[in-house]
């Protein structure tokens, strides 16, 4: 318990904050790489950005096997976002 002004109440610890943060793996809808990310295909969800990242170099491996370049285009412009990211919101 910490104490704030004199009131006793429980403080939120930082990693436990950050513990309710997840990652979604996003791509733009193909062509349209510059439309916003409310707009974009949530692809996944994981715990940490670095699954994340993780899970899209290897979306990039497995497309670029199929030669597709708008697909290539597509995969190579993902973005690993947290779940509560503003820019989720559409506008």
């Amino acid at each position: 318990m910490g104490l704030v002004s004199g009131v006793s109440r429980p403080m939120k610890s930082h990693a436990a904050t950050l513990a309710l943060v997840g990652w979604y793996l996003m791509l733009p809808i193909a062509p349209d790489r510059y439309a916003p990310i409310s707009e974009w295909a949530h692809v996944d969800s994981f715990d940490t950005a670095a699954e994340c990242r993780e899970e899209a170099l290897q979306n990039i491996e497995r497309v670029k096997k199929k030669g597709e370049k708008v697909e290539i285009d597509r995969a190579e412009a993902f973005e690993c976002i947290a779940t509560d990211d503003p820019r989720l919101k559409a506008k």
